[in-house]
Parts: C-alpha cells; sequence; structure tokens
C-alpha cells in the first residue's frame, strides 16, 4: 500500500503544472479543483492519464466520475486504495 501523504505530494507537483494558481501558497487537500478553469474535461482526463502512467493504475470506465477526483486528497485517496 502506497503512503498517502507520499502520494499526495507527488499529486501536488503535476497540479502545480496544470494548474498554476496551485503553485502559490500552502497546498490544500481539500481544495475543489473544479474551482480551477484550468480542471476542465480536458484538464481532468490529463491527470487521470498521468495518474495511470505514474502509478501503474488502470481506472475502469465505471470508476472515471469526476467526484471522485475533485481534490487533490480523494486523489491521493483513491491512488493509496488502489496501488
Amino acid at each position: 500500500m502506497a503512503d498517502r501523504q507520499a502520494v499526495l505530494e507527488t499529486v501536488f507537483v503535476r497540479l502545480r503544472e496544470v494548474i498554476p494558481a496551485l503553485r502559490d501558497g500552502d497546498p490544500d487537500a481539500e481544495k475543489d479543483l473544479r474551482e480551477y478553469p484550468e480542471f476542465d474535461s480536458l484538464g481532468v482526463l490529463e491527470v487521470l492519464v498521468w495518474l495511470e502512467e505514474e502509478f501503474s493504475l488502470t481506472i475502469p470506465d465505471e470508476e472515471l466520475v469526476v467526484d471522485r477526483f475533485c481534490t487533490p486528497g480523494k486523489i491521493a485517496d483513491y491512488v493509496v486504495e488502489h496501488s
């Protein structure tokens, strides 16, 4: 099982590349990423593809629900649960 804090830190590194507004300030694991225009359908897809590659995951179609991946914390929890 993956370490949640380590996964969360890795997720933040990637999200800062996709969402420039996250580069400043302290990261908030519960911040709803849907508040950022960059986290549109293409942004979500980029993050999901990255998750699969970075953590050697396969996310089944039935789990491709934005609510499951809408905060950094939820993304990290998904990785921890499926690693």
